[in-house]
């Protein structure tokens, strides 16, 4: 991620900067995002209770880095300079979602599919990681987990159609939709509650190769902090409006859609690999934030 986007235009670090700075007095400093790179390596685990129900358990590990362009307004106008945040890592929030098949049309090459889940995501990724030098928490954006219990909730469906040589269907329709119930974290710290909506289309090349074209979309809310303070600084946890971009709940919450082709490549019975790259299409924030470009995945699938 390396642009800044303020509702739905776009511009550059140095002129969140200036025209963050311009109209304060000399002295004056503030902090912006110039780049950030998120990785994410997840392991899901699913197992089958029965026909109809299951459970998902999914373990993520982040790794977040982020530059920062730093700005201080002087007599002679403003000095800018650059510093690089340390590296994020570690376990991020585990989650375990219970799936249950409310309707399918049958269980052997199903066709038609409705699907709903209900879950929990534990705090188990640090949401206090410090700056080494100052002791002051990092902005919430780049922690590895929220610090709270949240909700989850999942409803998904599949419509399969065409015919393919192989006797199995040629096309495949998969719309979802995920909501995410968030609550505060112990330092009076709550993310936004975000919907994804996303419909899945994918088209049986060959018995082992597919194309797959999707629609992803993310609605959040804003985030909210209650006023609690950090033991360590006395600040108010991850907020500090007037010296940083990041650390202000006015500047997170919006609506992205995102366009994601892909394929999906069958290697053996139980044995699935898959890629995708997600591009936005549009992109309207609150406030004035970092936003996506791409996203690359990689996935690998094995059933037993």
């Amino acid at each position: 991620m390396n642009h800044i986007h303020q509702g739905t235009q776009q511009q550059s670090s140095q002129t969140t900067l200036h025209n963050n700075l311009k109209t304060r007095p000399n002295k004056s400093m503030f902090v912006v995002p110039s780049s950030m790179r998120m990785q994410k390596i997840t392991t899901n685990i699913s197992y089958r209770l029965d026909d109809d129900d299951a459970l998902l358990l999914t373990i993520p590990y982040v790794i977040n880095d982020m530059t920062m362009l730093k700005g201080m307004k002087m007599k002679m106008g403003i000095s800018y300079s650059s510093a690089v945040m340390q590296t994020v890592r570690g376990l991020g929030d585990v989650s375990v979602i219970y799936l249950r098949d409310i309707w399918k049309d049958s269980d052997i090459r199903t066709r038609q599919r409705l699907s709903a889940g209900i879950g929990i995501k534990a705090p188990t990724g640090t949401s206090q990681a410090r700056a080494a030098s100052s002791g002051r928490l990092l902005a919430i954006n780049m922690q590895a987990g929220t610090g709270s219990w949240d909700g989850i909730l999942l409803i998904n469906g599949t419509l399969a159609f065409g015919n393919h040589a192989d006797g199995g269907a040629l096309w495949f329709v998969a719309p979802s939709l995920t909501y995410q119930h968030a609550t505060y974290n112990s330092l009076g710290y709550k993310v936004g509650d975000h919907l994804n909506y996303d419909v899945s289309t994918r088209y049986r090349l060959s018995s082992t190769f597919n194309l797959k074209l999707d629609v992803n979309g993310i609605i959040a809310q804003q985030d909210q902090s209650n006023g609690t303070k950090d033991s360590n600084t006395g600040l108010i946890a991850y907020q500090n409006p007037m010296m940083s971009m990041l650390d202000n709940t006015q500047n997170t919450g919006g609506h992205s859609v995102f366009l994601t082709p892909g394929f999906q490549w069958v290697a053996a019975p139980s044995i699935s690999i898959s890629g995708e790259y997600r591009v936005p299409l549009y992109q309207r924030m609150n406030g004035t934030q970092i936003v996506t470009q791409q996203w690359w995945f990689l996935r690998a699938r094995m059933a037993f």
